[in-house]
């Protein structure tokens, strides 16, 4: 089983059960492809399965019913808690297209082949996504756009890089 982390349950919604989704992505129309996620729940050693049973976008998320949660009171037990769906369950992308998954632990170097550090997570912007790369205790903020990206080759686990003046720490 290869689960990846697919997004958030933010609150019940409804009486009757329903949950408020936020994927990662910002793409709640993924769920089109997604017949069950999986959820952490205190206590157990594995995410648990839900098939879902409906779903609805709503303003850049998503309102799910699963099965066996029935009662607000069962819904708001999930609020809060991680979601994670089968990586096989991703809709395929375009070339050039990479889920942010992906990126998270790839070496970063920029063209001169000086090595950056690795990326350690992303921070979603409004105007553009940001790599963390992190090589010891030093962290640089890499805008995720050309010109700056050169290159990312997941096969050979690596980023390049076209850094401006001061984008790198100790410059």
């Amino acid at each position: 089983m290869g689960l990846i982390a697919y997004g958030k349950i933010t609150k019940a919604h409804g009486l009757s059960g329903g949950l408020k989704l936020l994927p990662f992505s910002r793409l709640p129309e993924s769920l089109n492809s997604i017949e069950r996620i999986f959820i952490d729940i205190p206590g157990t050693q594995a995410p648990r399965p839900y098939r879902i049973e409906e779903y609805r976008f709503d303003k850049g998320s998503a309102v799910i019913r699963l099965e066996g949660i029935d009662t607000i009171e069962e819904a708001e037990k999930l609020t809060g808690r991680d979601v994670y769906i089968e990586k096989s369950d991703l809709p395929g992308l375009g070339e050039g297209e990479f889920y942010w998954f992906e990126l998270i632990g790839l070496d970063v170097y920029t063209e001169e082949g000086l090595y950056v550090g690795k990326v350690d997570s992303l921070i979603d912007r409004a105007l553009q996504s940001v790599l963390v790369v992190r090589k010891g205790d030093k962290e640089a903020l890499i805008p995720l756009s050309e010109p700056i990206i050169e290159e990312i080759n997941l096969k050979e686990s690596k980023i390049i890089i076209s850094p401006v003046e001061g984008l790198l720490p100790g410059e």
